[in-house]
This record gives structure tokens, sequence and C-alpha cells, in this order.
């Protein structure tokens, strides 16, 4: 039984806590909380990281807590071989996940971000269709958004097309990524930070993408479509977790991707942590140069 602990309390980590009871290899044990908030299960209640560290009672953390809080975080265990998972983004700057990146290759510590789109069982039959199908590709389409969260201390993009932009590293390994062209198709809104933002990049030069992402769409989508040179296309759903080729359903998960991340973070992979962090570097760089987190 792996004892795992989680910092945070907000509305995002209730969720984590419903994964992590669904899966027998894991005991939530300990969670950090500021709030007067009552778990089941005897969770015991720590009001700082430092006391859950120095606790000694926890195998690995979910930090689900504000980006800037996992530096410290990762700096206290750097020593230690208590691994971690992440929520996106990694780091609230680049510089800072530099750093990150710098203990992890120094040290045995593993984190795993949240990467949702990666932990996807679509994931792998995804990029085998875009593998075998690469000289085809004509055009990639991304939209990705919801109505909310309306946040005054974040640009939306950072909870929405960090998704989408680190699938595509991810999928497109290696590839060169041109230099991006953006417009704000939706602003100044009654909801303050509402905004839809519209990306327009190619992939090695001759593969136009488009990214539409924010928070004003009517409901939560998230979908990459891929089109052909003979306009066949294949749409991998990341909402209902299906992969359609031409309007057919040829994929569909049997988990969710919160519960694949729990099951391969058991036996943690060091190149998979690495290949994650240089994804979230990636990502981060990209949108940094628009919009600081």
């Amino acid at each position: 039984m792996i004892n795992i602990a989680l910092v945070g309390c907000g509305n995002w980590a209730f969720k984590i806590i419903n994964e992590i009871n669904l899966n027998k290899n894991y005991n939530l044990h300990s969670i950090v909380c500021r709030k007067n908030q009552i778990f089941k299960n005897k969770i015991q209640v720590f009001k700082n990281i430092e006391s859950l560290i120095e606790s000694n009672n926890c195998d690995c953390i979910y930090i689900a807590a504000l980006p800037k809080v996992n530096l410290r975080v990762i700096k206290l265990l750097e020593h230690k071989k208590i691994h971690l998972i992440i929520e996106k983004p990694v780091s609230d700057t680049l510089r800072n996940l530099q750093k990150i990146k710098r203990i992890l290759e120094n040290n045995d510590l593993i984190i795993y971000p949240n990467l949702t789109n990666y932990f996807s069982q679509t994931f792998e039959e995804f990029k085998h269709v875009v593998d075998i199908n690469f000289t085809k590709i004509k055009e990639i389409i991304v939209y990705e958004g919801n109505f909310g969260p309306f946040r005054k201390d974040i640009h939306p993009i950072w909870d929405w097309g960090f998704h989408s932009i680190s699938l595509l590293f991810l999928i497109f390994w290696g590839r060169d990524f041109s230099i991006v062209e953006k417009k704000e198709i939706i602003s100044n809104n009654k909801y303050g930070k509402g905004l839809v933002t519209k990306f327009m990049f190619k992939i090695n030069k001759n593969i136009n993408v488009k990214i539409v992402t924010g928070n004003l769409f009517k409901k939560k989508l998230r979908k990459i479509k891929i089109i052909l040179n003979d306009n066949n296309y294949i749409i991998n759903d990341m909402v209902d977790h299906q992969i359609y080729a031409n309007n057919k359903i040829i994929f569909k998960n049997n988990e969710t991707p919160l519960s694949s991340l729990l099951k391969k973070f058991e036996n943690g992979n060091r190149e998979i942590s690495k290949k994650l962090i240089s994804a979230s570097y990636k990502t981060t760089d990209f949108l940094e140069k628009f919009y600081k987190c």
C-alpha cells in the first residue's frame, strides 16, 4: 500500500481524493489544508507543507495548489525519496521551471506533471495514427475550453491551452514548431478575465496548426482534429475520451486519465518523468512569450 499525501483542498482536490480512494494500491494518508475542512477516513490534516514532510508518513505527494508552491515543495524534497505528482502548470515562471529541471536531473526525485491528455488511454493510439499518417497531415485544429474558470490572477490560456499545447509537443516530439501568431477573439466582457484566444503556427514548416482556447465556451470542449491531404480526418475527443475517424469511433477509454496516471505512477519511471517535465518546459516557454502566468 502506497501512502500518498495531498497538498491543497480546493474543488479539484476532491476529484483527486475520489480517484485515490478508488485505487486499492493507494492510501490517502494525509492532506495539507489551511481551511477548517473535515475529511473522512481519519485523514491526518497538516496546516503547512513543512509539517507534512517532517512527519515522514508518506511515500509520495500529490500537489494540487498554486503553481508557485511547486518549487518550494521540490526544494524541500530534493534529497528525499518522496516522489511527486504536480498539477499543471508545473511552475509559475520558466525561470523557476529551469530550477525544477536541474533538481530533477541531479537527484533521484521523480515528478509526474498531470498532463491529462498524455495520461488518457487515447494518447498512444492517437499518436500511432498520427505517426503513420505524418506525411499526409495538412492541418491540425484544436478547440479547448469551457465556460470558466474566471480568475483575476491568471490568463485562461494557462487553464486550458496548456493541455493541448503540451499534447502537441508530446505527439510531435523533436519536430520543429514555428513562431506563433495569436489573436484574442473575445475579450473585455462582464466576466473580467473572460477570453478566447486563437494561436496559429506551423509544425515542420508545412503543417498548419490552429488552437482556439479560452474560458467563454458554452460547454466543456477539448478536441484535437487532424485533417489529411485527402480531407479524411481523425479526432481525439479528450472529454469523452474517444478517437473518431471520419465520425466513426475507433477507440474508447475504459478509465479516467487520473486513474491511469495513478497506475503509472505506482512504479515511477524516471524517463517518463524527464520527458513530461521537458514537455512542460517547452509548453511554458511557448506560452510565456505571450502571457506571464
